[in-house]
């Protein structure tokens, strides 16, 4: 009988250490799953800046001309339509900060006076905005924005002016 339940010990034994070694093997597996997925996901993000640094090259290229595609073309169209919108709706955040409250408004966000040489809440230089005389300015060629006389290069995209 001391045998028996010796013997049924050990098949007990035995089916436990084997069920420890299944646990274990799964646990490696799934730690190995983790690690291979994260490495994936490192590998598609530097894929995703290479691309995204890939596409600005080309675009610059295609602006500049180097580039000549007529494909590519319809899409620096829409790129450029983009551009504009951006290049205005920022002009006009600098006229509206500048002239805040019969004022102009520093970086810093404090209101100063439209005479003041210096911000009285961080002590910078104001810089008074001068008036570009647009009346003998030009249209781009690319974006159609005003190009100033004197201006090398169109303030919207950067094209030479």
């Amino acid at each position: 009988m001391a045998n028996d339940l010796q013997t049924r010990l050990g098949e007990g034994l035995s089916k436990v250490q084997g069920g420890i070694e299944q646990g274990k093997q799964k646990l490696q597996v799934a730690q190995e799953i983790s690690r291979l997925k994260k490495s994936m996901a490192e590998c598609s993000l530097k894929k995703s800046k290479i691309l995204l640094e890939l596409g600005q090259v080309t675009y610059r290229k295609l602006r500049s001309g180097l580039i000549q595609d007529e494909e590519l073309a319809t899409h620096v169209g829409s790129i450029v339509g983009l551009d504009k919108q951006m290049y205005t709706a920022s002009k006009q955040i600098i006229e509206l900060s500048k002239t805040t409250q019969n004022g102009i408004a520093c970086s810093c966000g404090t209101v100063n006076g439209a005479t003041d040489r210096f911000c009285g809440g961080c002590g910078s230089k104001i810089e008074q905005p001068n008036e570009i005389d647009l009346s003998t300015a030009s249209a781009c060629g690319k974006c159609e924005e005003v190009v100033p006389v004197g201006a090398n290069f169109c303030p919207c995209c950067g094209s030479k002016a």
